[in-house]
């Protein structure tokens, strides 16, 4: 089970790098992944630095009783962000005597699994498998179809064999394209409404593309608890009646989910999208299963 660090208090600054994000506290640097945290005790630090002419890549490396121990490195574009969160965690750390004994900074660690809430068997955290799965097994048995309309001979039933499973495809794929965005939709309001925490977010400016008929697209910030700054946009108009401050729901375990009330109106586009794509899905279905039965018979008698 999911537990917040030992010390009750934000992060005394935080650094995000790629898919983790660095938060130091009064003790320890705690390294925030998707599905980990890894807790690195000041005592488990040997030394911090800033390597390379960008200083864009923070290096910590951990203590070692023999060689060199374990580095752990984190880049992030803004090298002002490195350098300070450096410079932080390089002063937090204990005075140690040059050939004093070392431990092995790995054995100090600890890491805790961040666990999913009971919306986990929605959807799988990438996508849906199942429409992954759909695509993969008609690809795979195209050359099957290909062969059984060769051994129906060059007449019409071969080639409306073959034709049918291209116009199956030609159905199949942008459905459970569409279906997956759906999909991905409805998981994604699922988990906020399990297990969402509700900020403020802040207009921070509005982008009018170079057409006139294009939509605006009005840029909000929210700060999650571990005291890191998120982007939220939303497209053609703000979120609220004064336009600089809304509401946002966001997951906890992952922030970069989140959802405004004035976001409500985008849904029964995705609804449509649904619509559409399971009705392209029927309509592949129905080709793509009578002919792969049709070309398995084929061959189960030919062999």
């Amino acid at each position: 089970m999911f537990e917040e660090p030992e010390t009750a208090e934000l992060p005394r600054t935080a650094l995000p790098a790629g898919g983790t994000t660095a938060l130091l506290y009064d003790t320890a640097v705690v390294l925030v992944r998707k599905r980990t945290r890894r807790r690195v005790p000041f005592e488990a630090i040997e030394r911090v630095g800033v390597p390379g002419p960008d200083g864009r890549t923070l290096r910590i490396e951990l203590t070692s009783p023999h060689a060199a121990g374990e580095v752990i490195t984190l880049r992030n574009d803004d090298a002002a962000a490195v350098g300070g969160f450096a410079a932080a965690l390089a002063s937090s750390l204990p005075p140690r005597t040059p050939h004093g004994a070392r431990q092995d900074g790995r054995r100090l660690t600890s890491v805790e699994r961040i666990g999913l809430a009971p919306a986990r068997e929605l959807q799988a955290a990438g996508g849906s498998p199942t429409l992954r799965i759909l695509a993969v097994l008609y690809v795979l048995a195209l050359p099957v179809v290909f062969l059984a309309s060769e051994d129906l001979g060059r007449s019409t039933a071969s080639f409306n064999a073959l034709g049918d499973w291209l116009r199956a495809g030609v159905f199949l794929l942008p459905g459970a394209a569409l279906a997956r965005v759906t999909a991905s939709t409805a998981r994604t309001a699922c988990l906020l409404r399990l297990r969402g925490v509700t900020t403020t977010g802040t207009l921070t400016g509005v982008h009018q593309g170079d057409d006139a008929d294009e939509p605006a697209v009005y840029h909000y910030t929210f700060t999650d608890r571990e005291g890191t700054d998120h982007p939220h946009e939303s497209h053609a108009w703000p979120l609220s009646a004064d336009g600089r401050t809304t509401p946002i729901r966001y997951d906890s375990r992952a922030p970069e989910r989140s959802y405004a009330p004035g976001d409500r109106m985008g849904f029964p586009a995705h609804a449509a999208l649904g619509a559409i794509g399971l009705a392209l899905l029927w309509l592949g279905l129905d080709l793509a299963v009578p002919t792969a039965l049709e070309a398995v018979r084929v061959l189960r008698e030919d062999w």
